[in-house]
C-alpha cells in the first residue's frame, strides 16, 4: 500500500525572496536595549558603568586608533566584496536598508557601535576573554536565512580585531572602530540599493 504524498514543504531560509526591509526604529530599540543590558552590567559588576567605558591612556589616540582601525576594516570588507558569499550578503543586506535616510545610517552606525562594544567588549570580554567574546558577537549577528550565513563568520573575525583594539586602547577605540564599519558599509549599500 503507497502512502499519497504530501506536498513538500519549502524552507523559508531557502527562498529568493530578499528580505524584509527593517524599520530604522526596530534597530534603534534593539540597540537600545544592548545599550541597557551593557550599562546595566557593567554597574552591576564595577559599581557604575564609567571604568568599562574609559580610554587605555588617552582619548584622542583611543578614538584615532579605532578611525583608523575602522577604516582599515572597511576597506577589507571592500575589498572581499568580489568573494560571492559576501556579495550574496550585501545584496541582502541591501534589501533591509532600502529606504534609510542619511541621518538613520548616521544614527543606527553610532547607536550599534556604542551598544554592542558597551555589552561584548566593555561587559564581556574581560570576564570571558577575547574568542568567547567574539563568538557572542558572532551570535548577535546570526539572522534566519541561509543568504547571510556569512554575515556571522565576519562578525567574528571583526570581533577579533575589534577585541584587540578594546584591548590595547579600550572601549572609545572598539566602539569607534565599530560605528565607522557600519557607517561605511550602510553608506555603500545604501548607495547602490538607490542606484
Amino acid at each position: 500500500m503507497t502512502r499519497p504524498e504530501e506536498p513538500q514543504r519549502q524552507d523559508p531560509s531557502s527562498r529568493s525572496e530578499p528580505p524584509r526591509r527593517i524599520l530604522p526604529a526596530a534597530i534603534v530599540h534593539q540597540e537600545g536595549i544592548l545599550g541597557v543590558l551593557a550599562l546595566v552590567g557593567l554597574g552591576l559588576r564595577d559599581g557604575t558603568p564609567l571604568p568599562g567605558l574609559l580610554p587605555r591612556g588617552a582619548l584622542a589616540p583611543s578614538l584615532l586608533a579605532g578611525l583608523i582601525g575602522g577604516a582599515l576594516a572597511a576597506a577589507g570588507m571592500w575589498l572581499l566584496g568580489r568573494v560571492p558569499a559576501i556579495r550574496e550578503l550585501e545584496r541582502w543586506q541591501r534589501e533591509m536598508v532600502r529606504g534609510w535616510g542619511l541621518s538613520e545610517v548616521g544614527g543606527i552606525a553610532l547607536l550599534s557601535g556604542l551598544a554592542e562594544e558597551g555589552l561584548v567588549r566593555a561587559l564581556f570580554q574581560p570576564m570571558v576573554g577575547l574568542v568567547p567574546a567574539a563568538l557572542i558577537f558572532a551570535v548577535l549577528h546570526l539572522v534566519p536565512d541561509r543568504r547571510a550565513w556569512v554575515w556571522p563568520v565576519l562578525a567574528f573575525a571583526l570581533g577579533i580585531g575589534l577585541g584587540i583594539l578594546f584591548e590595547r586602547w579600550g572601549y572609545p577605540a572598539a566602539a569607534t572602530a565599530h560605528a565607522v564599519i557600519n557607517l561605511t558599509g550602510f553608506l555603500r549599500l545604501r548607495s547602490t540599493s538607490n542606484s
